[in-house]
Formats: C-alpha cells, sequence, structure tokens
C-alpha cells in the first residue's frame, strides 16, 4: 500500500466492491502494490463481463462526482479527485469489459479484502503483449520489476501466446524487449536493460500453460 500516492491510498475502502461487478485489479498498480517498484498512478479493472455503468455508478460512490475522460462501449475511463488533499489532486480509474483473454492464474485478494488483484504471469502476459503496441519505459521497467523478483519471462510469453492467439508472436515480444532505442526506452538504467537482455537471451522453448478460466475473477 506504501507504493500508492496518499490519494489512492484515501481511495482504496471505496473499491471494495469491485469483484463483487466482476472486476479484477490488473496493470502498474497491480505490480507496485506487490514490488514496490515505482508509483503508481492509477486504477485499471478489466471484467469479463460488459461494463455495466448504472451497476458501477451504484457500487462506487465516486463515480458521481468524478470527470469522465473516456467513454466507449468497452472502456470507461474517470478522474476522481482528492477532496482530502491540500492541493488539487485526482487519481484515475479506468473500467474495461468484457476482456475475452481469460486467465492463466488465480488473482490474488489483498490482506484487507477489498481487491483482487492478477497474478504475475497474468500481469507478465499482458505486458509482454503492450511492448508490441508501444515504446513506453514504465512498461519494460515493469517486466524487468517482475523478472528480478522471481517471475518467469517464459511462462508469460506462453500465456500471453495462448491468451491472445495469432494477435501474438512471442518472438516479435522479444525483439523489442532488447531494442531500446525507441520511444523513451533510453531512459531505462544499465541494470533494467541487463535483467531485459538476460531474460530474453535465457528464453528457450515455452512451457505448455492451461487457461485456468475466462471468468478474470475467483470465486
Amino acid at each position: 500500500m506504501d507504493a500508492l500516492p496518499l490519494a489512492q491510498q484515501r481511495l482504496w475502502p471505496s473499491l471494495n466492491n469491485a469483484a463483487k461487478l466482476g472486476f479484477v485489479l490488473y496493470g502498474v498498480t497491480a505490480i507496485a502494490l506487490r514490488l514496490g517498484h515505482r508509483q503508481s498512478v492509477d486504477f485499471d479493472f478489466f471484467s469479463d463481463r460488459p461494463l455495466d455503468r448504472e451497476a458501477i455508478r451504484s457500487a462506487f460512490s465516486f463515480v458521481d462526482h468524478s470527470t469522465t475522460l473516456h467513454d466507449q462501449e468497452n472502456s470507461w475511463t474517470l478522474l476522481v479527485p482528492d477532496n482530502e488533499a491540500e492541493e488539487t489532486q485526482s487519481v484515475k480509474v479506468s473500467f474495461f469489459g468484457p476482456i475475452g483473454f481469460g486467465r492463466v492464474g488465480n488473482p490474488d485478494v489483498t490482506d484487507d479484502r477489498v481487491l483482487q488483484v492478477a497474478s504475475f504471469n497474468d500481469l507478465m502476459a499482458t505486458k509482454v503483449k503492450v511492448i508490441l503496441q508501444r515504446a513506453e519505459a514504465k512498461d519494460y521497467r515493469d517486466i524487468a520489476a517482475m523478472i528480478n523478483a522471481g517471475v518467469s519471462l517464459s511462462c508469460g510469453l506462453a500465456a500471453a501466446r495462448l491468451m491472445f492467439g495469432a494477435n501474438f508472436q512471442p518472438g516479435e515480444s522479444l525483439k523489442a524487449l532488447v531494442y531500446f532505442d525507441d520511444g523513451d526506452l533510453q531512459s531505462l538504467t544499465s541494470a533494467e536493460k541487463r535483467t531485459l537482455v538476460n531474460a530474453a537471451k535465457s528464453v528457450r522453448d515455452l512451457p505448455m500453460t492451461m487457461l485456468l478460466s475466462t471468468q478474470l475473477t475467483a470465486d
């Protein structure tokens, strides 16, 4: 919890209905809560169900005093003001659904039972996929932090291949993982680059993996 800015910490208790609506926490916050490798900036919630905006409004009291930043059929992003802050602060909260790629691991439940948080293998799978869509140092830092914490890059690649099918090529992801001349990737530290290169070099045949469920939440 210390990895979260105060604005996010204050919003945290208001999120306790997320799992009841089928939402699991993904993104950097799901990683930073465990590793504290960089400061979180938002909450990204994924669900296998279609977005029900009225149910979200009823479940989360902060919605009514939030500003909509983005609203499409499958995604809804809100800017939630932190009224307790001395200076103007806000938290970005995004809801995505339906997400159809399923999961290979069981989500963890936070100690206070407020949220279900995606497993490391599922988070690694989404990260090795997203680097094919954008070149941003933050994603590479997340991958490096997970590798340093013992999360298997090979398992993440195998999971991504299973979850995303023909839309994901493990070899292309490995190439992207060790190419640092795009976007802001030059800001990666030498240690982060070394972690990524060594992990990519160690990948051989990808392990067999199975989809545990198309439902993102655990019962």
